[in-house]
């Protein structure tokens, strides 16, 4: 997918699909300086190298099973027009200089993205594989329930930020999962975590085309949509359902530091259940209350290292 200037002689575009099945390779090329994407039925896998004639912006994209209604196109900046239906901005002031270089770059790939009436987005095929190849630095990251280190760290914050402000805008989603242990950045059941396996898809419910605006403002994310303002507006509220107690993990050692008798390893930490309950506000005065989904965050238990008698 290559978007030519308006005005220039026809674009070539070239794609390297992978198509899964047999693992042969097949190269799609053509264009008129219009959006070309890989074709729906032509691969369940694709690797497209992406570069916007307009901006440089060059990415590359690796996934398999990619899903049939999805397309990604960039608005230019004389289609990104409309009014601002709405935006979430969360805060990276705590973030280490290597999350925040990642969440810059994620941002950096949602930017100008246009997604058509009824199509699918999906924010996997929007960033492109978090790889060190591509720039991404290694950040904490949450897995299975633990705190390590990633590459591409922070953009599950990018992602939730996306979430948010595609909920408020009263727009549908396919496919979101929170976190194993709540985020920092988003209250618990309003986070969107994202890996090579897990995806974030978004479907454009409005009858007109919307677009996404990422920007880095000092310490804060902000993402926006832009397009025609529903006849509603959004409000969310995370409900906790329920708190589950830590428990503790005991782990005996040969060994452990003069004077020690235990050793705790890890601060413990509750679980929760909890969901998303979103009122859709009309001018008329009429409201509607929807639970937009429910969560499970798991508890961090103590970890007690003690000598075995």
């Amino acid at each position: 997918m290559i978007r030519s200037k308006r005005g220039k002689k026809e674009a070539i575009i070239a794609a390297l699909i992978l198509v899964c099945m047999g693992l042969t390779y097949a190269l799609f090329s053509g264009g008129t300086g219009l959006f070309c994407g890989i074709a729906e039925d032509s691969a369940r896998g694709a690797v497209s190298l992406v570069a916007d004639a307009t901006t440089q912006r060059a990415a590359l994209f690796a996934y398999a099973g990619m899903e049939p209604n999805i397309s990604l196109t960039y608005a230019s900046e004389d289609e990104a027009q409309g009014e601002e239906m709405a935006s979430y901005t969360t805060s990276f002031a705590q973030s280490s200089s290597a999350r925040v270089h990642n969440i810059a770059l994620a941002a950096q790939a949602l930017d100008g993205c246009k997604v058509e009436a009824g199509k699918e987005f999906s924010f996997n095929t929007a960033v492109g594989e978090r790889t060190s190849e591509r720039g991404y630095a290694n950040a904490k990251v949450i897995v299975n329930g633990e705190y390590t280190e990633g590459v591409g760290g922070g953009v599950c914050q990018v992602s939730s930020t996306l979430y948010n402000a595609w909920v408020l805008a009263g727009l549908d989603v396919v496919k979101v999962q929170g976190h194993s242990l709540p985020a920092g950045y988003v209250p618990m059941s309003q986070d969107a975590t994202v890996s090579k396996y897990i995806d974030l898809v978004l479907k454009n419910s409005a009858h007109n085309a919307v677009y996404i605006r990422a920007q880095v403002v000092g310490t804060d994310l902000n993402i926006a949509i832009f397009g025609k303002k529903q006849p509603f507006k959004v409000t969310l509220f995370p409900e906790i359902e329920q708190i589950i107690p830590a428990g503790e993990e005991i782990e005996y050692v040969d060994y452990l530091p003069s004077g020690k008798e235990y050793l705790v390893t890890n601060t413990p930490a509750p679980g929760y259940r909890t969901r998303l309950m979103a009122v859709y506000a009309y001018a008329d005065g009429r409201t509607v209350k929807k639970q937009l989904r429910r969560d499970y965050y798991r508890p961090r238990n103590a970890k007690i290292h003690m000598i075995a008698d």
